[in-house]
Formats: C-alpha cells, structure tokens, sequence
C-alpha cells in the first residue's frame, strides 16, 4: 500500500527540483504544520495561514510574506531577512534571534510579539503594532519606527531608549 505524499512533501520536492525561488504557496492553510528548517528564500507566501505552524530555523530571506497570518508561530532562529511582510499578522509569534535585516514589516501586527535579540537592523515598520512587544537585546541600526505604534507593556532594548524620538506613537488604547 502507498502512503499518501502529505503537502509538505510536495512542497519540499518542488523546492528541490526547481528552487524555492519558483514557489508558490499563497493562499494555503498551514495551520499549526512543522516547517521547521525549511528551505523557502524568495518563494511567495502570501496570505498563508501559519498559525501556530513551527518555523523554527526555516529561510525566508527575501520571501514575500504580504497578509500572512503567523499569529502564535514559533520563529526562533529563523532568516526573513530582506522578506517582505507588509500587513502580516504575527501577535504572539516567538521571533528569538530571528534575522528581519533589512526587511519590510509595514502594518504588521506584532502585539505580544517576542523579538528577544532579533536583528532589526534597517528593518522598516511604519505602521507596525509594537504594543506589549519583547524587544529586548534587539539590533536596530538603522530602524524605521515612523508611525508604528508602543505601548507601556512594550519592552525596548535599553531602558533609556525613546522610540518617539525615532517616530513611533505611544497608543495605549486598545
């Protein structure tokens, strides 16, 4: 009896064969699936329902990731350096020692987000939602904070840090 090739394989394979350059898996619902290490720089994977999905360790460097929702993933270690995240939902997400290097984050939902020591480094978030974000150890050379909103839960990498001297609003309001 042959077992049945889950998606994940096919993913896999495709990536393989072609390159994860040629991927497309927009629109999919990964739901709580294990992606962990994956191979998966400058595929698209727009509106992807990742909700907590295991992206521990995976690349995506330069992938497109615009309305996706990985609300509650675990990223830690990952590589989205360079990605494109606009309007991507990641509340709760665990971004330990991620890489967001020069990524684009506008209007991404990072409430309650953990970036404990990610590298921001020339990362733009105008329009982001910091409020009750971790962003302790953080690299943020070069950071766009325009118009991105904090709160008082909001943990910055140094305590005398001002985000509102970088153009971030304090937004208390839920």
């Amino acid at each position: 009896m042959d077992e049945e090739v889950t998606f994940l394989q096919k993913i896999k394979a495709t990536v393989d064969t072609l390159g994860a350059d040629k991927v497309n898996i927009s629109g999919e619902d990964l739901h709580g699936e294990d992606l962990s290490k994956f191979e998966l720089s400058k595929a698209n994977l727009s509106r992807v329902n990742l909700h907590k999905a295991n992206l521990t360790g995976i690349n995506l460097a330069e992938a497109t990731l615009e309305w996706t929702n990985m609300e509650e993933a675990t990223l830690t270690d990952a590589n989205l350096s360079k990605a494109k995240l606009y309007s991507a939902n990641l509340r709760h997400a665990t971004l330990e020692n991620c890489n967001l290097s020069e990524a684009y984050l506008g209007k991404v939902n990072l409430r309650g987000a953990n970036l404990k020591n990610a590298d921001l480094s020339k990362v733009k978030l105008h329009y982001a939602d910091l409020r009750g974000a971790n962003l302790e150890g953080v690299k943020m050379k070069g950071i766009d904070l325009r118009w991105s909103r904090y709160n008082h839960e909001t943990v910055w990498p140094t305590e005398n840090f001002n985000p509102s001297l970088a153009g971030a609003i304090l937004y208390e309001r839920e």
